[in-house]
């Protein structure tokens, strides 16, 4: 998943960009590029890439099972099913997502932006952050499945997910990130009216499943509610180690269901909210940094990784589930890194650099505009009724 700041990237060395800039936390509110942020965004790209091998080999129907489930299973099954909960695909999207949240809401409060004022900038900066690389991967993608035009365009343009699953997520991604810049324009905020947005949005779930366009948007509002908290609640020790928990293991207990999805957002929160703050330090290592930088084109491209390794693996024969999935992952995660840093160096980098800045082609003042208007004929009625009395 992309930065969901949208900030141009300065250099080509990740790790020492991510360092160099490491920022100081202010009430919850960012400066700059936060490198725990970073680390946490590229280890969950990787738990993305490794929940897709553990899935491809065991299959969806243990992903859909549950504790409730487990009477009827085989031991075997038992114990994959719980395994599975250590390659957390679900549960690291949902930390994209509340972390899209938070660093976009950050944005808008250092920048102090205002919602007419900045919608044509603040638009093309989502476009340019999430259409390049789409588009670059899908064609690659088209190239090596053969897909007809039609549809590779409408997955380019994220209007499809046909050719490369995880698009749904960006495209979740881009209608939660307009929707949040008009809560921005309507709240600036403030605590009540994004808690009243929040609890709307958490009401609207019941009758939006099966649209996951709409029914993630209360994961991107907590991401955004992380800054108001205060600081001392994220440095909680036991609330980073509760939020993982919760995270990991919640859909084993529960299914995949609304209840488990509310849950996940809420742990997913718990864990932005405290990595935020500086609780786990490893983030900082070269790894995680340069994970995190190449972690959009990493996360759109490791479909490519696994049709690379595919012959390979063919090639393969164990009679244990567990060697295959390690096969597997040894096989298309190291391709899709190089594919990935290439992306980086040569579309995405660029691509930061050369975004414009649009503003609208006029200039309109409120102050000059509109209140005139308003206070003109109560102006013009203060005289006649004194004239009254």
């Amino acid at each position: 998943m992309p930065d969901a700041s949208g900030q141009r990237l300065p250099q080509h060395n990740p790790a020492q960009t991510a360092a160099a800039d490491r920022p100081a936390s202010e009430g919850g509110i960012l400066r700059g590029r936060n490198p725990d942020l970073d680390g946490l965004r590229g280890l969950a790209a990787l738990s993305v890439a490794l929940g897709h091998c553990y899935e491809q080999v065991t299959g969806l129907g243990l992903w859909g099972t549950s504790l409730k489930n487990f009477h009827a299973m085989p031991t075997a099954q038992v114990v994959a099913r719980v395994l599975s909960a250590f390659f957390p695909s679900d549960a690291a999207v949902m930390v994209f997502f509340v972390l899209s949240g938070h660093v976009l809401w950050s944005s808008f409060r250092r920048k102090n932006m205002r919602f007419f004022r900045d919608l044509p900038d603040y638009t093309s900066a989502r476009l340019y952050r999430l259409l390049p690389l789409t588009i670059v991967s899908g064609m690659a993608i088209g190239l090596i499945s053969a897909a007809p035009a039609y549809e590779l365009v409408r997955n380019m343009i994220l209007l499809s997910h046909s050719m490369n699953g995880v698009l749904w997520s960006l495209q979740a991604e881009m209608v939660a990130s307009a929707m949040l810049f008009i809560l921005w324009g309507l709240t600036k905020g403030t605590t009540w009216k994004m808690l009243v947005a929040l609890l709307l949005s958490i009401a609207a779930l019941p009758f939006c499943r099966g649209n996951p366009l709409i029914m993630f948007l209360p994961a991107f509002i907590l991401g955004a509610g992380i800054s108001s908290v205060p600081t001392w609640v994220w440095r909680s020790s036991w609330l980073l180690a509760a939020g993982v928990v919760v995270l990991v293991f919640t859909n084993v207990i529960l299914g995949h269901g609304g209840v488990d999805r509310c849950l996940e957002m809420g742990g997913a929160t718990m864990v932005v909210g405290a990595v935020s703050e500086g609780r786990l330090p490893f983030l900082h290592w070269r790894l995680p940094l340069f994970l995190g930088a190449i972690s959009y084109p990493f996360y759109l491209t490791h479909v490519l990784g696994l049709i690379m390794a595919q012959p390979f693996q063919d090639m393969l024969h164990f009679s244990s589930p567990y060697p295959l999935i390690a096969a597997r992952a040894m096989l298309s995660i190291p391709p899709t890194i190089v594919i990935a840093w290439l992306l980086h160096v040569l579309v995405e980098v660029p691509v930061q650099r050369a975004r414009p800045q649009i503003r609208w082609p006029f200039t309109i003042e409120w102050s000059a505009g509109l209140r005139p208007l308003v206070r003109r004929p109560l102006q013009a009625d203060v005289p006649a009724l004194a004239r009254r009395r």
